[in-house]
């Protein structure tokens, strides 16, 4: 007999603290479950499925990832008993490979020379062929509701802190979802709120983050390049940053590096992972 799937099978995201660091008011969601704010992504995103009826006892849930999504996409279908599926490139991070493996996931690697699109096709014809449901993280509207709640606790955070909102928003650019989803609704809050998107300078590898002037497949693209009020470049970090007790990735430490060499002053920035 199949077991009958809930959304109380999977727990909800934690609410991270708010620290502020000089200029900075810093949201470290490092400490959110498997290590990354794309926990809450794929957590909102499940449990609607799960809701739907889209997510049944012999689903096999799938995604193309790099690393922190297939993390979290892995622990959830393991609190599920659901087979899961990813598909990553060989040049990502060794340490979330290992981990996507260490919850029971399959991951398949391909080389850095096959397109995007390729691959995204491929988890589409599984999912109209075989019936797996794909988590669908490129796609430009997955990220507005996904992130709403985080856009909410940091609102609710800074009305108890100080009540007064920040002027910037500074954020490093991945898939995008994160500065669109939580941008969007941190706009309405704040209709007079900067939103700076942080993009690694051409031909620059810095983890977690992509120059969109190099790669960006368009229209099909899950981020709008014209979403940012300001599109600033940055190079790798030397050695991470140590802030308020957390230690920031690279992504993280290249976008605060920028703000203290620019002074920029009230800069809201969250850490992915």
């Amino acid at each position: 007999m199949l077991k009958t799937l809930t959304v109380s099978d999977v727990p909800p995201p934690r609410c991270t603290p708010l620290e502020r660091q000089g200029s900075v008011w810093l949201k470290p969601e490092g400490c959110q479950i498997t290590g990354s704010v794309k926990y809450r992504m794929v957590y909102a995103k499940v449990t609607a499925a799960l809701a739907a009826g889209l997510i049944h006892a012999d689903s096999v849930l799938t995604e193309v990832t790099s690393g922190s999504t297939g993390v979290a996409l892995a622990y959830v279908g393991a609190r599920l008993g659901l087979r899961v599926e990813l598909h990553a490139y060989q040049n990502a991070c060794p340490r979330k490979c290992a981990l996507i493996k260490a919850y029971g996931a399959h991951l398949t690697l391909h080389t850095v020379d096959t397109p995007l699109p390729h691959l995204l096709a491929h988890v589409s014809s599984q999912v109209t062929e075989h019936g797996y449901w794909h988590l669908n993280q490129y796609s430009r509207q997955a990220h507005f509701g996904a992130y709403m709640a985080l856009g909410q606790e940091i609102v609710q955070q800074l009305a108890i802190l100080t009540g007064v909102p920040p002027k910037m928003f500074a954020c490093p650019v991945g898939t995008g979802g994160l500065i669109q989803g939580v941008g969007t609704y941190l706009r309405q809050a704040w209709p007079s709120l900067t939103i700076v998107a942080v993009e690694p300078a051409p031909h620059v590898a810095i983890p977690g983050m992509r120059n969109t002037q190099v790669l960006h497949m368009r229209q099909e693209d899950p981020y709008d390049t014209g979403f940012p009020d300001v599109r600033m470049t940055v190079l790798p970090p030397q050695n991470p940053t140590q802030v308020a007790g957390f230690t920031l990735g690279e992504s993280t430490t290249a976008v605060y590096e920028m703000i203290r060499q620019e002074a920029w002053q009230d800069v809201l920035l969250i850490a992915p992972d």
